[in-house]
Parts: C-alpha cells; structure tokens; sequence
C-alpha cells in the first residue's frame, strides 16, 4: 500500500524518527515490522531503495505509523531525511512475529540494544494502552543518555503501567547488561519468556546471558537488527 512522509524528527544522537500516513486500512500487532520502499529516490547506492523496519509506533496511532533508525548517512536515509514531507512510499506487511506473548502468568524480560528498542516501544505502548496484565521488565543498553532513544516516551508509560519497569543501562558508565544485572532487576526467570533485539553481537550476548540467569532455552526470542 502506499503511505505518505508525514512527520521527521530528531529522537536521541544520531537517530530519527519517521512517521508516515497510510493510504488504506491496515493493521499490525505490536511488535511487528513492514518493508518500506522508496519509489525514484532522491538519492540511490548499490544496497538499493528497500528496507525493513520495526513499527515503533502503536495500532492505537493508526492510520499513522512510526519507525526510527540510527542515521548512517546512506542513500536510502538520506532520502528519507532530505525529501520534502509528502513523499510517497510503498509499504508491505506486516511482518514477523516478535510480539507480546498471550499466556499473562509469564513475565516478559525485554533486552534492547540500540535501535533495537523500536519493537519493544511499540509493545510497552500498547500494553499501557489497553492495560494489558502483563509484568514487563525492559533493560535497555545505550552508549549514552544523549544515545537513547524514547527514553522519556518509555519511562513516562512505566508511570502509568504499575506493571512496566525501564532499567536504562549506559555502557560508558556501567559496561553490558549481564546474567548478574538481569537478576537484579527481573524475578521469576524460571517462568519468563525472553526477548532480545539489537545488533547481531548483542542478541548473541543476550542470549548467553539470559541463560545464565536461569531462562528457560525455549523461551528466548530474538531479532537481530543489520546495521544499514
């Protein structure tokens, strides 16, 4: 379907979000992803005017759909950072099935890295949103404060959702999230489903580390975002 360039701006160092308004009905659960592909782009390099992008927005803000990357000076982001608002792309989806699982007696352990945050934006919104029961732990691993993306959106539906907690980790100040820091912040392991998503080193890290700190092997899941 097509969708139109609505909205851009700044989310944190080196990160833009993009907001675009859908053409036709459509609809997602959070957590999902769709292809966006750029018709004629403005500017134009051998990966080509196609990318598949986390909704970090919610269903709730439909017809209307967010996605945010970090700014890596490629032709495809340059496009979207330099065409006027109203451009038009095509969209396909969504896709995937990193989502909120249904079973609420499990709590949720969310590990972000970087970027990686824009699916679990997107679940911790709508779970505030309709008030779902599930308890959801998120540690979330930046460089920086000024690296870190909602950040305020986050902590902000974690005042509202006596079931979310934000653990905002800064590796300039206190290095990785490990077995011993997810401990710390997130009880009940044993019965926990696990979710990771970032670049492919820190999903892999993640994994490790979830299974030290007790999660059961067939409930992790991941999602390794590619540095375009």
């Amino acid at each position: 379907m097509k969708a139109r360039l609505k909205e851009r701006h700044q989310v944190a160092e080196g990160t833009g979000a993009f907001t675009f308004e859908l053409t036709e009905p459509f609809t997602f659960e959070a957590g999902q992803t769709c292809d966006f592909t750029i018709d004629g782009p403005m500017y134009s390099d051998e990966a080509g005017n196609a990318r598949t992008f986390s909704i970090t927005s919610s269903p709730a803000d439909l017809p209307s759909i967010t996605i945010a990357t970090r700014l890596t000076g490629s032709a495809f982001k340059r496009s979207l950072l330099d065409s006027p608002l109203g451009l038009e792309v095509d969209v396909d989806g969504p896709y995937g099935s990193f989502t909120l699982h249904h079973n609420t007696a499990k709590p949720a352990v969310m590990l972000a890295g970087g970027i990686g945050i824009t699916p679990f934006r997107s679940i911790v919104k709508n779970a505030t949103e309709k008030k779902l029961p599930h308890r959801i732990v998120l540690l979330y691993s930046n460089r920086t404060p000024a690296s870190t993306a909602f950040l305020d959106d986050l902590t902000g539906w974690a005042k509202q959702n006596p079931n979310v907690k934000i653990v905002p980790v800064y590796t300039d100040q206190t290095g990785f999230i490990t077995a011993d820091m997810i401990k710390q912040h997130a009880p009940d392991l044993s019965t926990a489903i696990a979710y990771a998503a970032g670049p492919a080193a820190f999903v892999t890290a993640m994994r490790t580390a979830v299974l030290e700190a007790g999660v059961d092997p067939d409930q992790i899941r991941t999602e390794e975002f590619p540095g375009y």
